[in-house]
Formats: structure tokens, C-alpha cells, sequence
């Protein structure tokens, strides 16, 4: 059974699914859960956002059993208004590090595309040692957007171990790439 939704940054009704009213600051009600685990999943996100004091625009999300919908991967951004992001092939009924991780890195990028300037991707490639901020011809560990969603991901994330082996994955540097970017102390 798919479960549709308003996921607030404030509590919203407790029956999941019913039709509510769209507020400022709201993730679209176009977003999709297979489970109230994939909205509790999607909710724990926004609030670590939220928590870091970092907007995000407003972002549409889907959940789906496959990764058809993520073009193979575990998660999917695409810019538009709302964002859309696709959460793909794993049970978050789980909670486990991996659903959660994948989707801070989700929300990352709607955040990155929303508050990241010329200037500030400039600053973060030369950080990272990198040559390009987003070109699909370039492998994905090489393209500063995915250092940018990784680091992100890696500040706001509350437990566990934070597997990624894209540049430099020591604590001090993470730390130095997210405040640039964000202007704030990782919440780890």
C-alpha cells in the first residue's frame, strides 16, 4: 500500500496520508511511502536539516522496492520545483545507517543546489581537490556535487559508522569541507 503525505518541519496529522493542507516550509505533498517507516525515514532527515539551521528548498520524496527509479542507485536527486528525490531498493522499515545516510545525501543535494553559489563551489573544489563540480562524463567519486552531498551527509548523520571512500574521509577534513559549505560545525 503506498502512502502519501506532507512531511512538516513542524508535527503534521497522525493519520498518514490524509489529505492536509500545504504550509511554507513543507515538503510537497506530492511525496510518496511505501510505510509510515519510510515517513518517520523522511522526517528524522528534515529535522537533522533542520536542527543544523540549514534550508532546504521545498523537495518532493518517493520511495520505491527497486532501483528503476534511482537509475540503479540507491537514491536520486533531480532539480526542479518541488525537488524530486527517489529513494530506491532497501526496507527502511529497518532504520538502518544506510536508508539514513542515503537520504541526508539526497536532501544534501536539494540543499546544495538551493544555497551554493559560483563562488562557494569554486572554494570547495580547490578544498577537495577536484576539477568539476557536476559533469556526468566525469566518474561520480571525482564530481565535487557528490563530495558536497557526502560531506553533507556525513555532518548531520546522529550514529553509526559513515562508509564513503570519496577523497579525503578523515574527521578534521569532513569537518573543514562542511563548514566551508555551510558555514557551521558539523552536528556529529
Amino acid at each position: 500500500m503506498l502512502l502519501s503525505g506532507i512531511i512538516g518541519l513542524w508535527p503534521t496529522p497522525d493519520v498518514v496520508g490524509e489529505a492536509v493542507q500545504p504550509t511554507p516550509d513543507v515538503i510537497a505533498n506530492s511525496s510518496v511511502f511505501r510505510t509510515e517507516s519510510d515517513l518517520v525515514l523522511a522526517r528524522w532527515a528534515v529535522d537533522r536539516f533542520d536542527r543544523a539551521a540549514l534550508q532546504l528548498p521545498p523537495v518532493s520524496i518517493a520511495f520505491h522496492d527497486d532501483k528503476a527509479a534511482c537509475d540503479g542507485h540507491f537514491g536520486y536527486f533531480r532539480s526542479s520545483y518541488p525537488a524530486q528525490i527517489d529513494i530506491c531498493g532497501f526496507n527502511s522499515d529497518r532504520f538502518l545507517v544506510t536508508p539514513k545516510k542515503t537520504m541526508l545525501h539526497e536532501l544534501a543535494h536539494a540543499w546544495s543546489h538551493l544555497n551554493l553559489d559560483d563562488q562557494s563551489r569554486v572554494r570547495f573544489l580547490e578544498l577537495r581537490d577536484l576539477d568539476t563540480w557536476q559533469d556526468n562524463s566525469v566518474p561520480w567519486e571525482e564530481q565535487g556535487i557528490e563530495h558536497a552531498a557526502e560531506v553533507i551527509a556525513w555532518g548531520l548523520l546522529d550514529e553509526g559508522p559513515f562508509l564513503t571512500s570519496i577523497g579525503s574521509t578523515a574527521p578534521l577534513k569532513l569537518a573543514e569541507a562542511f563548514e566551508l559549505l555551510t558555514g557551521r560545525e558539523p552536528l556529529r
